[in-house]
C-alpha cells in the first residue's frame, strides 16, 4: 500500500464574528470570511479538528505542493525556535 503524503489546507472563517485559531505553537486571527493556510500538522490538532467539527471554519482547499512548501518552511522554523526557548 502507498503511504498517504499530508498536505496542509487552506481553511475559512465562516462565522459572522472575528475568530481567534489557538494551535500548540501558534496563535491566528481571522476576520468573518477571512482564509489561512495551515500545516498537514495543524490539521490534525484537537483545536482544528473541534472548530472544524463545529463549522467555524471550514476547508476551502489544500495546499498545492509550492504552498504546502513555503508553509512547512516557514512555521517548522517558528516551532524549532519556540522549543530552544
Amino acid at each position: 500500500m502507498i503511504p498517504r503524503k499530508r498536505k496542509g489546507m487552506i481553511i475559512k472563517n465562516t462565522d459572522k464574528k472575528p475568530l481567534t485559531v489557538r494551535l500548540k505553537h501558534r496563535e491566528f486571527g481571522l476576520p468573518p470570511g477571512g482564509e489561512a493556510p495551515i500545516t498537514s500538522d495543524e490539521v490534525m490538532e484537537n483545536a482544528m479538528r473541534d472548530l472544524l467539527q463545529v463549522r467555524q471554519l471550514a476547508i476551502v482547499r489544500p495546499l498545492t505542493e509550492q504552498e504546502n512548501k513555503e508553509v512547512q518552511n516557514q512555521f517548522a522554523v517558528r516551532e524549532k525556535s519556540e522549543e530552544h526557548q
